[in-house]
């Protein structure tokens, strides 16, 4: 009696643990890739149409000589399959030309005026180009902790703020991220 009870409680224990291992596997995960400290890329992988884990989406980031951020790039996974006579079934194919841009963050410094310039890059899938900045965020830091100068451009409208803004250091960061 006691061995048919420890046996039922075990099975039941194991199929909880075995779909909460099921349901974790189903879930998109990250592949970072570091070099000297900083993220040069980031890849999304989540479950495809033949149950294998494929890529989504890439993230390229670039730096210059000093470290600091110059440019995000996004790109998506444009899935395209093709047998494998081995194992006869379709492969994914993950070369270079699947894979499309979708947008680009980049950021410029000017010396003479000490600005910085993030700029919001969409792609063109017609020009196959990337057009002109959507978005623009001009500032200069006054000091560690506060901004001199910040001002938002979308299209024609143009937001301008000045004087001492707390600075967030954080809200830099996300921008790369």
């Amino acid at each position: 009696m006691k061995t048919s009870i420890l046996r039922t409680a075990g099975f039941a224990v194991g199929i909880f643990l075995m779909s909460g291992f099921v349901s974790k596997a189903q879930e998109p995960f990250y592949d970072t890739k570091w070099e000297n400290g900083k993220v040069v890329s980031k890849t999304m992988y989540a479950m495809g149409d033949y149950g294998l884990d494929e890529p989504k989406f890439e993230v390229k980031y670039t730096y210059d000589e000093g470290a600091d951020f110059l440019k995000k790039e996004v790109f998506v996974w444009n899935p395209k399959y093709n047998w494998n006579d081995k194992v006869e079934r379709n492969e994914p194919d993950f070369s270079e030309n699947t894979w499309t841009p979708r947008y680009c963050i980049l950021r410029k410094e000017d010396l003479v005026s000490n600005f910085v310039y993030a700029e919001l890059l969409i792609w063109n899938r017609k020009a196959k180009a990337y057009n002109e900045p959507a978005e623009t965020m001009i500032y200069q830091l006054k000091d560690a902790n506060h901004f001199n100068y910040l001002a938002f451009q979308k299209g024609t409208d143009y937001e301008e703020v000045t004087n001492s803004i707390n600075f967030d250091k954080e809200m830099l960061a996300i921008i790369a991220k």
